[in-house]
Parts: structure tokens; sequence; C-alpha cells
């Protein structure tokens, strides 16, 4: 699989992030408010900075004593390990 870039690229209706440190810190987005918000050529790494901002891991890489953000899209990384997102068609 080929991981998008880009939010046009972006291959569900629904953008879903998460944290793995921050059980709590969980978000779903339609892609159409985010490519209005953005704009559709606005990096997926752009995009989850900015809603990941109120993470005070963001601000740092992060070591193995103090872990840096880990705020990814939940279901790019599902579907990276054979498990398909929700809003995948059939």
């Amino acid at each position: 699989m080929r991981w998008s870039e880009t939010l046009a690229e972006f291959p569900y209706v629904v953008v879903r992030l998460g944290c793995a440190f921050c059980p709590h810190r969980l978000g779903t987005y339609r892609l159409a408010r985010l490519a209005e918000r953005y704009g559709a050529g606005a990096s997926l790494d752009h995009v989850r900075r900015d809603l990941a901002k109120p993470c005070p891991r963001l601000s740092y890489a992060g070591t193995s004593l103090k872990p840096g953000c880990r705020v990814e899209f939940t279901d790019l990384m599902r579907w990276g390990h054979g498990r398909p997102p929700v809003d995948m068609p059939d």
C-alpha cells in the first residue's frame, strides 16, 4: 500500500486520529471539512500536527524516557496491518 501524503490522496471519507499514549485523545473528522479548512493539497503531517496542537508531547521529538507525541491516522495504520477501515466498501 502506498501511503497518502496529502488530504487529496486520503483514501477514506472519515479521518480518524488517535494516540497510543493518550487514550482520551481521539478525533473523528469529515475529510471534506478538513480539505475546506486546510486545502486539499495540505500535507497529512501538517494536518496531524495542527489537530494535535494541545498535546504537550508535540513540542519534542521524544526519547525512551520521555516519549513524544504519537498522534496518528488510525485507519491508515490499521489498513497497513491488513484490516480495512470502517468506511471502506466491500
